[in-house]
Formats: C-alpha cells, sequence, structure tokens
C-alpha cells in the first residue's frame, strides 16, 4: 500500500466519522511559544483551551511536522526522522475514550488489515476506564495491555507530579510487535523496552484534567481527544520493511543520493546511516523553505541552517568533496508535490535557496579548517594541550563543524577538546535560539480569555477601511489590563473592540492605521490596531473624558497617514512586477515592510543589482505611476485567483476567499492590504538602498509620494550647495569634479616621482655604508618612505647597488611600522630566508608578517621599537653564521 493511500485512507475514515478533514498548517506555526508545528494539534491549541470556536467538534489532519530534540540520532535508528507527518484526528468537547480507542482498533485491524495479535497497548496505571475499554469492550488480552507511570502515559509527560499546571490528561499508546525473535528476545520484554522489538505508531491523549498548584486534578468541563499516528511508521508497517528509511517515502532519496556517490545501500552500516540522514534532512529543508523559511543565526533559520548543514556533513564523510543537494531536492519534491503542491510551485526558490546555502557552506568549512589548524598552531606554541571549548564551539556555530570532527582532528594532534566550556556555549546559543528575534510577539499577553468572551457574543469586527476612513460604530468590548471593564477614564490606556471599523489592522507587511475613536462623552487617542481572530483590536489612550462599552462612537483613521502608507504599498506591487521585468521570474517576494514613510521589499535573487539594473526598475515603476493605470480590487475564491495568473505569496496562508488587486494589465496579487485607486496617486518613486539579506535573498528600500519629493528637493539643494562650493553650474558639477580627480592623480604623480628619486638618492648612501657581519653585508635602517611599494622599491635600488647581500629597511607609515627584507640570490641558496628573519624582526615592535626567502613584508605597532628590531636583524645574521 502506498503511502499516498495511507494517508488519503486515514483521513477519509474519519471524514466518515463525521470529522471535518482540515488542510495541513505550516511548518511555522501561528504561535509565539514554538519555533515549528511538532504536533497535529498545535494549530488547534485554540479550540482545545476555549480561546475561539471550532468550525466543527470533530476534525482530522495530516499534519506536516518538525522536531530537532532527537536529530543526533536520526538516521542511527529505525523510526525517528527531524520532519514526520502525523495523523490525527481530534474532538473538541465532543467524544472521549470509547470513540478514540474503538475507531483506532478498527482503523488499523479492519481499514489497514494488520493482524490484531501483533498489536500492544500501554495505559497510564491509574486509568483504570481505559484499560477496561482495551480489555472488555475491544478484546485485547490482558497480558498485552500495559500499564506504565506518568513519565511515559501521560500528557505532558510527568505533568501529575512535575506541571506545568494547565490542561492535561492520560494517554493510551498502541504497538506493533515484530516478534519475539527481535530485540532482546528476553521473557520480561514488553513495550517499555527500548531493544526495537516494539514500535509505537499511534498515541491517544485523553486531555480530562486542569492541573493546578500542589497537583491538584480538577475534572476539566469540556474533555478533548488529541490523537497523533506517524505516517512514516504506518506506512513501514504496511509495506513489512525493517525501518521507515525503506519504505517509498525514503527509499527514492536514499537511491539517488547513493547514485550521486557511487555508493550502494544496504552495504555498509555507516554509509547506511549517513544516506539515512540525508533523505530525512533533505525533507526537512525542503518543507521548511517551502514554508517561508530562510537560513539565518538565528530562530527557524538558525534550525534550518544546521539541518543543512548536518547533510552536507555526512555527504563529506562519505567522501564526497561536490554540491548533491541540488540533485536531490527534485526528487523530494516530485515524491511529494502531489500532496503538497506548494511544492512545486515553489521548487525554483526551495533549490535556489538549499544551493545558496550548500555552496556558502562549503567555503565556511575551508574556512573552518583553517581556522582550527591555527588553533592547533597556537596551542602548540604556548604549549598548551586543550583547545578552549569557546574556539571549539565557535568552529561548530559559525563554521559548521561537529564537536565530534573537531576532536577527531584535535586528537591526531595529541590535544583534547575542553567539553565543558563547549557546552556552556551551546547552551548560550540555545538560550539565543529561544529568544530569536523572527518570533512574533504576543500582542495580547494575558487579554485571551477576554478576547474570546468578546468574540463568542460578536462573530467579527466589520472592516470598513477599504472605502471609508471614518465610520459610525459601536462599542462592544473594552478592555484595561488584560480584562473585560465596562468604562474607562482619562488617561487610561486600553484595548477597544468594536462591531465596525476603518481601521487597517497590522497585517501582510503594512502597519496599522493610527486616529481617534470619539463618543459622545470622551476621545480615544488610538496608536495599534491588531488582529485577535475574527476581531480587530483597537489600542489607546483615553484622552479626553470617559468611554464605556456599548457607546456609539465615530471611528476615524489618519487619512494623511493612510495615503501615505497606500502609496507606499501599490507601489510594492509595481516593483515586484519591475523586478521579474527585469530580474527574470524567479523573483519571488519573501517578505515586505510598509510604512507612510518608506517601503522595504525582500525577494529572491543571488546577486547585487547593477546600477544599470536599479535605474531600468525606477523607469518602468515611474512610467506605471505616469501611466495613471487604476487599481481594481475584487474578491473570489483562491482557486480562481490562482488560476487567473493572481501571485500568492508563499509565506503567507490564505482562506478559500480571498482579495485580488489588479493594476490593470500590469499586475495582479493576492493581497489584504489598502491601495490607492490609481498609480498616479504615488506621485513618484525612488530607490534609497539595495542590500544582501542573506543567501539568496535581496532587499530594496524605497520611497514615494511626500517622502519622494523631500528626497528630491534635498539632492536638489545639496547639488547647487556643491556647485556653489565648485564656482561652477549645477549641469558642470561632474565635469568639475572628474578635473579636480584628474588634477589629484597628475599631483600624486609627481610626488611618488619626487619620493622615487629622493629613495634613489638616499640608497645610494645608504649603500655606502653597509656593515660586515660575520661575512655578510648587512644594510638595517630606518628611512622616510610614504608608502610600502617605495621602501620595496628602496630595497631593490640597495641590493642591486651591494650585489651580495641583506637589506631590512623600517619606516613609519600612517601611524604604523613597515618593515620589508630583501635577501640576495646567492645567500638565499646558502639557507638565508627572508620570510623567516622578518617575522623575528617584526616581534619586536609587537607586529607579525612573512613572505619568500629572497623577499618579505611585515607590520608592527610600536615605532618606538623600530631601531631595537633593527639590532635584531644584526643578531639573527649572528646567530646563523655560528650555526
Amino acid at each position: 500500500m502506498h503511502s499516498h493511500e495511507i494517508r488519503e485512507r486515514y483521513l477519509r475514515f474519519f471524514e466518515n466519522k463525521g470529522h471535518l478533514r482540515a488542510p495541513s498548517d505550516s511548518v511555522v506555526p501561528d504561535d509565539p511559544t514554538l519555533l515549528f508545528s511538532s504536533a497535529g494539534m498545535v494549530q488547534f491549541k485554540p479550540y482545545f483551551t476555549g480561546e475561539r470556536v471550532p468550525p466543527k467538534t470533530r476534525m482530522t489532519t495530516s499534519q506536516k511536522c518538525l522536531r530537532t530534540g532527537d536529530i543526533d540520532i536520526v538516521g542511527t535508528t529505525a523510526f525517528h526522522h527531524t520532519f514526520f507527518e502525523m495523523l490525527g484526528n481530534f474532538s473538541f468537547g465532543d467524544y472521549f475514550k470509547e470513540e478514540a480507542i474503538t475507531w483506532a482498533w478498527e482503523f488499523l485491524t479492519e481499514e489497514m488489515k494488520i493482524c490484531p495479535d501483533d498489536l500492544w497497548v500501554t495505559v497510564y496505571q491509574e486509568d483504570d476506564e481505559a484499560a477496561d475499554i482495551w480489555e472488555n469492550r475491544i478484546g485485547i488480552p490482558k497480558s498485552r495491555i500495559v500499564r506504565l507511570g506518568e513519565k511515559s502515559n501521560y500528557w505532558p509527560s510527568n505533568a501529575p507530579s512535575e506541571g506545568p499546571n494547565g490542561p492535561c490528561g492520560p494517554c493510551s499508546e498502541i504497538f506493533i510487535d515484530f516478534g519475539s525473535d527481535v530485540g532482546c528476545k528476553t521473557p520480561e520484554c514488553g513495550p517499555d523496552c527500548d531493544c526495537g522489538r516494539f514500535n509505537e505508531i499511534w498515541n491517544l491523549v485523553f486531555t480530562q484534567f486542569n492541573r493546578e498548584d500542589g497537583g491538584i486534578m480538577t475534572p476539566l468541563p469540556q474533555k478533548n481527544i488529541d490523537t497523533g499516528m506517524g505516517l512514516e511508521r504506518l506506512t513501514a508497517v504496511m509495506q513489512k520493511t525493517k525501518t521507515n528509511f525503506e519504505t517509498d517515502i525514503f527509499m527514492p532519496i536514499i537511491e539517488k543520493t547513493a547514485e550521486i556517490f557511487a555508493l550502494s545501500y544496504g552495504d555498509n552500516e555507516k554509509t547506511d546511516v549517513a544516506l539515512r540522514v540525508i533523505a530525512d534532512h533533505a525533507r526537512a529543508m525542503v518543507f521548511t523553505v517551502a514554508d517561508g523559511v530562510m537560513p539565518s543565526n538565528i530562530g527557524r533559520g538558525y534550525v534550518l541552517r544546521r539541518i543543512i548543514r548536518r547533510a552536507v556533513l555526512k555527504g563529506k564523510s562519505l567522501g564526497f568533496e561536490g554540491l548533491f543537494l541540488e540533485e536531490i531536492i527534485p526528487v523530494v519534491i516530485d515524491l511529494m508535490k502531489d500532496v503538497y503542491p506548494e511544492l512545486d510551485e515553489r521548487k525554483d526558490h526551495i533549490s535556489r535557496t538549499i544551493q545558496a546555502e550548500e555552496k556558502k557552506f562549503q567555503k565556511t568549512l575551508d574556512l573552518g579548517l583553517q581556522k582550527l589548524e591555527e588553533y592547533i598552531s597556537n596551542s602548540g606554541e604556548q604549549d598548551k594541550s586543550e583547545i578552549p571549548g569557546s574556539e571549539a564551539f565557535v568552529l561548530y556555530d559559525t563554521y559548521g563543524f561537529p564537536l565530534e570532527l573537531t576532536q577527531e582532528i584535535a586528537e591526531e594532534h595529541g590535544l583534547t577538546v575542553d567539553i565543558n566550556g563547549f557546552n556552556q556555549a551551546m547552551e548560550e546559543q540555545r538560550r539565543k535560539a529561544r529568544e530569536g528575534s523572527d518570533l512574533p510577539a504576543t500582542l495580547f499577553a494575558g487579554t485571551l480569555s477576554a478576547i474570546s468572551e468578546i468574540e463568542r457574543n460578536n462573530t467579527n469586527t466589520e472592516f470598513v477601511g477599504y472605502t471609508n476612513m471614518k465610520s459610525e460604530a459601536k462599542i462592544v468590548g473594552l478592555l484595561y489590563k488584560g480584562g473585560l471593564v465596562d468604562k474607562a477614564l482619562e488617561g487610561s490606556e486600553v484595548d477597544v473592540v468594536l462591531d465596525k471599523t476603518p481601521f487597517y489592522a497590522e497585517r501582510g507587511g503594512q502597519i496599522s492605521d493610527i486616529g481617534t475613536i470619539s463618543s459622545a462623552t470622551g476621545t480615544i487617542d488610538i496608536s495599534h490596531a491588531s488582529h485577535a481572530g475574527s476581531l480587530i483590536v483597537h489600542t489607546g489612550k483615553v484622552i479626553v473624558g470617559c468611554i464605556q462599552t456599548g457607546d456609539k462612537v465615530s471611528a476615524e483613521v489618519d487619512a494623511a497617514k493612510r495615503k501615505s502608507i497606500m502609496r507606499n504599498h501599490t507601489a510594492t506591487h509595481l516593483l515586484h512586477k519591475a523586478l521579474r521585468i527585469v530580474l527574470g521570474d524567479h523573483v519571488v517576494q519573501s517578505g515586505s515592510s510598509v510604512d507612510d514613510e518608506r517601503l522595504r521589499f525582500d525577494f529572491t535573487h543571488s546577486y547585487a543589482l547593477t546600477t544599470d539594473e536599479l535605474e531600468k526598475l525606477e523607469e518602468i515603476v515611474n512610467i506605471a505611476i505616469l501611466d495613471d493605470i487604476p487599481v481594481d480590487t475584487m474578491e473570489t475564491t483562491l482557486e480562481h485567483a490562482k488560476e487567473s495568473g493572481a501571485i500568492a505569496l508563499f509565506s503567507e496562508k490564505y482562506s478559500e476567499e480571498v482579495r485580488v488587486v489588479k493594476i490593470g494589465e500590469f499586475s495582479m496579487e493576492l493581497c489584504g492590504g489598502t491601495h490607492v485607486k490609481s498609480t498616479s496617486q504615488i506621485g513618484s518613486f525612488k530607490i534609497i538602498g539595495e542590500s544582501s539579506i542573506g543567501a539568496g535573498l535581496r532587499r530594496i528600500e524605497a520611497i514615494t509620494g511626500t517622502s519622494a519629493l523631500n528626497y528630491f528637493m534635498n539632492a536638489d539643494k545639496t547639488l547647487n550647495q556643491i556647485a556653489g562650493i565648485l564656482k561652477t553650474h549645477a549641469s558642470e558639477v561632474v565635469d568639475s569634479v572628474h578635473k579636480i580627480i584628474d588634477n589629484e592623480k597628475s599631483l600624486e604623480k609627481q610626488l611618488s616621482n619626487l619620493q622615487q628619486k629622493s629613495a634613489s638618492s638616499a640608497a645610494s648612501d645608504l649603500a655606502s655604508k653597509a656593515e660586515d657581519i660575520a661575512g655578510v653585508k648587512l644594510i638595517a635602517s630606518k628611512v622616510s618612505a610614504g608608502s610600502i611599494d617605495i621602501l620595496s622599491s628602496m630595497s631593490d635600488m640597495l641590493s642591486g647597488l651591494i650585489k651580495s647581500g641583506i637589506v631590512v629597511l623600517a619606516a613609519e607609515i600612517d601611524n604604523k611600522v613597515a618593515i620589508v627584507c630583501k635577501v640576495s640570490e646567492d645567500l638565499v641558496k646558502q639557507g638565508c630566508h627572508a620570510g623567516n628573519m622578518i617575522k623575528e624582526i617584526a616581534k619586536v615592535t609587537g607586529g607579525g608578517g612573512g613572505g619568500r626567502p629572497d623577499f618579505a613584508k611585515a607590520g608592527g605597532k610600536d615605532s618606538s621599537k623600530i631601531d631595537e628590531a633593527l639590532i635584531k636583524a644584526k643578531e639573527l645574521i649572528e646567530s646563523n653564521s655560528s650555526k
């Protein structure tokens, strides 16, 4: 049975049991407490807690999940993964234990035809109800029902004794038994043994208690069901494979990787583990990038970067030195695109992002190896036997070197690594990752229950801001310090919910509106508007009088600021299209920020834009503005919008009903933001910055409207000021600057010629003062030189004059010490080495350097030690002659 069929059978089975099939949520959840969706229930948390009303009390999904807690053992076991799909059925105050257990058994034994004798179950040791259902309702022999403690069979684990407080409950797990000839082969072996004989395939969580301080368990008024079954594990059972990796989910990826490396899967355990890790990580990186995450050094981006780098390192461990992920990514996409079509839609972006990171890491690895060699060399010079943990962590964190690799190379040189120091640095990095700035802030901390109560009584806030900047409304909810109140007095900072509003709530990169809400008795200055479920919450301060729940009010947006925001937002659509015209269709928007002062547009592209490309972008956008193109909007279905050619942003989550913004025949995108009525209202467009924000990602910053007008006026003013200083007309400023530069170059050339003549004259004088040190002519002198090149030229002249000998010259240039050393060819043949000499000479001045046997350069810090350094040159010659 193919994995796609298993997934579909599961979802259809529970649809037939009255469940609503929900699509998989992104691996990036709408939850500030989580980096990634780690279970099927994540997207349903508000339904479990009662903060939101579910569309149906029974739901089922196949959820994309990402976990990295066991990343170090992925590939070494049969069933652990970073990315996997979790099949789940959920009840929000509907059915409970008997139905959950009965349907799980029915699906496995009747739908999947798994032999009942091969199934074991575990229950919480105090859950007599679940044990009774398994034994007397299902008919499982008591010998195959195992009672375990709260660590194994409670969610969260150890909740009764350790917490946290909140909803929790016992769970029942279903295991497949591979037979007594597998694993430890002892008579007492059971599901709690980790020998490999038993594999957990399904976990049924019965959320029935609320834990309070002191471990007090209070029954919940609404009992919930949350189940999770790994698709990969069930597929291995149905396809009768030894591990998940031999299923149709992984084998095509493994086979392609083995082909690239000219290896075979199944011949060598070490090779097999590496191939499994690469296959697992390839799936993880594809889905993570597809859901909008980019490699970085914090938060989710850091996790993605580590996954890509682990895969690359596994390739290196197999002796492969080239790039290989770009050949594996298409295999992953082809395997999964029928179920997740967004992979195919975003394949170019996925491939470019991963390729860019792989190439970057290959270069970083080479740099890391050089860095490690420097550490080892310094340890030898300083007579140390240990590489500090902090330095090992830099190799791990910055250069991607696993600790084991650092230890292995260090051991080859007789060194150890400070593991405690490494672990301390690692924990600090994890703390920073948990606090990663790319995670959304919780805007309504402590107010969720109050917001939920308003939502239950008022279905939604009607947004009328697309057509109006002012509207009459009614206050349906008033919050002060997180709690519902009936009245708020002057000076109070409050959150206000209206039945309808013209205020745009921050979303999709567009900042919220500001303005006022006024009643007959008071006025609120609104500083921010945010979404909370189906409501829009206005945050502000009562500046006059008082306001009350139920008041009739006038809600008015700051029109000047809104118009500026609209100009910038419509300009991002024009810029997006212009980028695709100038650079190509590979350009995809990866983020944006629109406020009243400027716009920021992030997009996929590998190289910095040229001046010509930036000018072309400005020309295209400004021509579109001058053409006065109408900007129209329409509401339609997501499917129809895509069929019509509207661009959808893959980092956004869309409902079935979407809003399309169409700018004539120029541009069409899905967008919920506010826009001008025609492009001419933008005024003008000016790019003020272009930069890199990561591998394969660029950013353009631009301005429109009054900001652009002020920019042009200031630029004109500056140009006229420069013209005044140069005593010329503004139109002739460039020619005047070129003349100044040409004059400067001419003067520099004249100065250089004079310095060369001076150096030649000084060289003749120095040559006559050459000393004989142990039979070797030596010129060691402090001289005046404007640059290191002149110093080098002087050494060449002197060497030519004395024919055989050593020249050491030092000068103070730009407040630093510069030293050169020249050794004649005959002395090089006798073993003299300019590079070795200059290292020792430069040390005296607190510097260093090196070079060839015949010529070397060095720098120093302390110019007061130049004379002492020149004496060192004499000592080195004397020392060598005595050997």
